[in-house]
């Protein structure tokens, strides 16, 4: 879009008008909390959702990444768009005239609102031709498919705006362009007409098809679905995306769907267009389909709008093809899942019905559909049922394999109390099978869990490890506080004579050193005179020699000087030798207890998780152990 300069009265009525929950709504699942909406962060990666939304105040603010502002800043930061971009498409939103400084700005706006306005009436006319050629005998075939297969009665039909695609190949190209005359530059955007693969000309993009129109939320028609009569390929054939049209954000008959949503605050998505057909002329009719592809995040986004309960079930196919489907849908949108932002549920059909068959299979299937409803599993109990089905726990390498798959499955679960839930219910269920085998043994249970327990530690230092270095603490503090640790032992040493076996007891039992090179020269000094001292609490025999050794070496005489000459604070140090000589202690100990641990995590991330879990375990073992020693030393630290 070039420069136009929106007039100021356009730029306020748009921040009047736009609400941050529904732009927001467009990126982000949120869950009503109190007054506000909270989500996942879209503009950092999250497990726990920080990100919240303020309808009062019309701000947003993320916890995690510090990311704010209101309606207009999140549009430009999302999308990278400009300020004028954001309200020119927010106008057009909201169905606000555009206003602008100049006349020519004021025609190019209109011819681009104009445009999408000629598409909506071009697809307008086209379902028109279809319904009406449904109704001629050239249709005749694709209304006893609708009558006699489908079993759907006229009104049914008409409602749903159901026509047929004739077996011509420009019937429709002359009917828009040669008697209507649509652009056919427009006819060809719309996507119902293709430039031919060889020679001049376009010919239909639909022909010989039983034609359903997609609508978008307002009812406006966007684009068709087309199902093949002759058992030709592709069976059915969506448009092509469009200005007006994506397949993978679209979903059929939610125009038909959000009153019934929003009542019953939950939403059934199938896989196919009959079976929401189906559905709603059962009068189930908060039910959606996707359009041949998988169920995505935005269509869960679209969805999450009309639900403050955030409960999606998926009715897809039972078969082979429909559980491919139905673990692709999963796939999209299973952050979401993990991180309790959205509840997902699987109904599954008996005997690999769809929804179309399974009503239309005998009485009273309205009311068993319901119950299905009713008993849908949420799609974690879902989905642990069957990976413990798919194999034959009898069999160790099965059963080997289930148990990795559980604990993988569980190690992505963010929250603490689901986690801790569906240990303990995988747990029962693993037993439960066990005891169908060898008997009901009591201990079984408690055996599994730990076993899971235990293997969903190990997951998680071994995943976390595998995907990025171990983590030191802050470098320059730990200097810092080892210096400082240092500096106080050989202060208290050399001035307090009575602590010096406090000292060389404590760094001997702790196996502790010197890491500074001055302090460490100063050690091994004090080390050698101390030998030759007749009295190790000779105070000034021990300061005094020390002193002339380093004469030969005035480098390190100068690092250490403020040992000797004492200040003011160092000698109010020496007011509590114990205290300050257990503080350094217990730092030190610390800082060699920290190294030990990385190398264990060291050990640990490049460990064979199958071949080594003898070597995993004691690392395992050795990290908890250390964690232990660490939480005692944290109250000496100085």
């Amino acid at each position: 879009m070039k420069n136009i300069n929106l007039h100021p009265d356009t730029v306020t009525e748009v921040k009047e008008r736009v609400d941050l929950v529904e732009v927001v709504s467009d990126y982000v699942v949120m869950q009503k909390k109190g007054r506000d909406f909270v989500g996942l962060c879209p503009f950092h990666d999250e497990k726990s959702p920080s990100f919240t939304v303020s309808p009062s105040k019309q701000l947003y603010y993320c916890f995690g990444c510090g990311a704010g502002g209101g309606a207009i800043k999140f549009l430009m930061e999302i999308g990278k768009q400009s300020f004028r971009d954001v309200i020119f498409n927010l106008a057009q939103r909201y169905q606000i005239p555009i206003k602008t400084l100049a006349l020519e700005d004021q025609e190019e706006i209109q011819k681009k609102i104009s445009l999408r306005d000629q598409l909506y009436e071009i697809f307008a006319i086209a379902t028109n031709f279809y319904q009406h050629s449904l109704r001629q005998k050239k249709g005749e075939e694709a209304l006893k498919y609708l009558e006699n297969e489908r079993h759907l009665s006229r009104d049914n039909i008409e409602k749903f705006k159901l026509g047929y695609a004739p077996d011509g190949w420009e019937t429709l190209y002359h009917y828009l362009v040669e008697i209507k005359h649509y652009p056919i530059i427009l006819v060809e955007q719309a996507g119902l007409i293709k430039k031919r693969s060889k020679g001049e000309g376009y010919i239909d993009y639909f022909r010989h098809r039983l034609m359903i129109p997609i609508q978008d939320v307002n009812g406006r028609i966007i684009a068709f679905g087309a199902r093949s009569l002759d058992g030709s390929e592709p069976k059915y054939l969506n448009s092509p995306d469009t200005d007006l049209f994506s397949k993978s954000k679209t979903l059929f008959a939610l125009n038909f769907a959000q009153k019934s949503i929003v009542k019953q605050n939950k939403v059934i998505v199938v896989e196919g267009y009959f079976d929401a057909i189906t559905l709603h002329t059962y009068e189930i009719n908060n039910v959606v389909a996707v359009l041949g592809t998988a169920l995505t995040e935005h269509h869960i986004k679209l969805l999450s709008r009309y639900t403050e309960s955030k409960e999606i079930i998926i009715n897809f196919d039972a078969d082979k093809a429909g559980l491919k489907a139905t673990q692709r849908a999963i796939k999209e949108v299973e952050n979401l899942v993990y991180s309790g932002q959205l509840t997902l549920k699987i109904l599954s059909i008996p005997n690999g019905k769809d929804a179309d068959e399974f009503l239309k299979s005998g009485e009273d299937t309205k009311n068993k559909y319901q119950e299905l409803i009713d008993k849908s599993p949420l799609w974690l109990d879902w989905e642990i049922e069957r990976i413990i089905n798919s194999k034959n726990l009898q069999n160790s390498a099965d059963y080997q394999l289930v148990f990795q798959t559980l604990v993988k499955l569980l190690n992505k679960i963010s929250n603490n109390a689901t986690r801790d839930y569906y240990l303990s219910y995988c747990a029962e269920i693993l037993s439960n099978k066990k005891s169908q085998y060898s008997g009901l043994n009591s201990q079984d249970f408690k055996n599994i869990l730990q076993s899971l327990q235990f293997a969903l530690k190990q997951n998680n230092y071994y995943t976390s490890n595998r995907k990025k270095p171990y983590k030191t603490f802050n470098k320059s503090l730990q200097n810092n506080q080892v210096e400082l640790s240092e500096f106080l032992l050989l202060l208290i040493y050399l001035h307090c004579p009575d602590y010096r076996e406090v000292i060389i007891n404590q760094l001997e039992e702790k196996d502790l050193v010197f890491s500074l090179a001055s302090h460490r020269f100063l050690w091994q000094q004090i080390n050698q005179i101390s030998l030759n001292l007749s009295n190790d609490n000779d105070y000034n025999s021990l300061l005094n020699t020390v002193q002339e050794n380093m004469v030969n070496n005035l480098d390190m005489a100068k690092q250490l000087a403020h040992l000797f000459n004492l200040s003011e604070n160092n000698q109010q140090l020496l007011f509590q030798p114990e205290h300050y000589i257990q503080a350094a202690i217990a730092c030190l100990e610390t800082v060699k207890l920290e190294k030990y641990k990385q190398y264990c995590q060291q050990k640990f991330s490049e460990s064979n998780q199958e071949k080594d879990l003898t070597k995993m375990n004691y690392y395992h073992q050795e990290m908890i152990a250390i964690e232990a020693q660490l939480n005692q030393l944290k109250s000496f630290r100085i």
